[in-house]
């Protein structure tokens, strides 16, 4: 007898359902959905409706799937929601009593998220193929349903959950991959550069202390590049003089003791990618995590540092400027 996965919201069986959660999972970047908040916001009613219930992990997966959409610009209202329903599962889970070692969720990076899918439509049936890494049993764990919430809030909110694996925001890697090619000189089609390059110098005058650093290094690349011959408009060194004139008082009277601070990435997209990394509490995690024999964050994020790189971004653009400003008087406009 073939097993029937139950009816459990609108007359749609599990499988279906959660195939709906990972088109939404996969078309993030559509916002404002009307169709995607309806969703989440259901998702989330349910979950807070009993969330230490049996059907708790369901819920908890289908918004951790549509997490990153939540994360973008969903319609009023969603974000309050999803957040407090995750919430309230993560309270009322993550202190039951289990007798694991570990859990699933202490091991999901964010490509693992493309598993959910397949991972949730065949938990409740023990005929159903499970190659996984973890048996069912701690699938379904309290513990772990609460990890995968706070993954989710994570998501949702970067910098939220301290204790489940570093990842990049929602849509960085995006960021990286048009400014990569930006700087490389093939910007993908549609890309206007002066747009793209006074992107990221409001990001560096918005960016909180934390995030600021990271963002100083994302303008220190867009500088090389900007005091080429590819940008010819002065308004748009002047978007960038602004953003590292408001920066220079953060780090301007900074001392330390180091011997010496590590170099930035030579290459213009590399500094950028590294940049936009340390734009964020998770990039920050990965590069810790990750980085072996390259220098520790507070060497190469050192105020001093960044003082530095701060006053040579400023005096490359104003020569940039000037030499631009003398091309238009004398009408050469080359």
């Amino acid at each position: 007898m073939a097993y029937a996965h139950p009816v459990i919201t609108d007359d749609m069986p599990l499988d279906e359902l959660a195939r709906v959660w990972e088109e939404i999972r996969q078309e993030y970047y559509d916002l404002r959905n009307d169709t995607f908040d309806r969703r989440v916001l259901d998702c989330a009613a349910r979950l807070a409706a009993d969330p230490g219930g049996e059907s708790a992990h369901v819920w908890t997966i289908g918004l951790l799937m549509m997490a990153p959409y939540a994360a973008g610009a969903p319609g009023d209202g969603v974000v309050p929601e999803a957040r407090g329903a995750l919430e309230a599962a993560d309270g009322a889970l993550r202190d039951r009593p289990c007798e694991h070692e570990t859990h699933p969720y202490r091991e999901h990076e964010p490509e693992f998220d493309e598993d959910l899918v397949r991972q949730l439509c065949n938990l409740p049936d023990p005929n159903a193929p499970w190659d996984e890494n973890h048996p069912r049993e701690q699938w379904l764990c309290p513990r772990n349903v609460a990890g995968l919430a706070r993954i989710a809030l994570d998501i949702i909110e970067p910098g939220s959950a301290a204790d489940v694996p570093p990842r990049l925001p929602v849509g960085a890697q995006d960021d990286i991959d048009t400014l990569s090619a930006l700087l490389h000189g093939y910007p993908d089609p549609g890309t206007d550069i002066n747009e793209e390059i006074a992107l990221h110098a409001e990001a560096l005058r918005s960016a909180g202390p934390a995030d600021r650093p990271g963002r100083l290094l994302v303008v220190m690349a867009v500088t090389w590049y900007a005091v080429s011959d590819f940008v010819r408009d002065a308004s748009v060194l002047d978007a960038l003089i602004a953003a590292l004139e408001a920066t220079l008082p953060d780090y301007a009277a900074a001392t330390c003791a180091h011997d010496g601070h590590p170099a930035p990435p030579g290459s213009g997209p590399n500094a950028a990618a590294l940049g936009i990394r340390l734009s964020s509490p998770g990039g920050r995690a990965l590069y810790e995590r990750d980085r072996a024999q390259t220098a520790p964050l507070e060497h190469l994020l050192c105020p001093v540092a960044l003082a530095d790189i701060t006053r040579e971004s400023l005096s490359a653009l104003g020569a940039r400027r000037e030499e631009l400003l003398s091309r238009a008087e004398d009408g050469s406009g080359r």
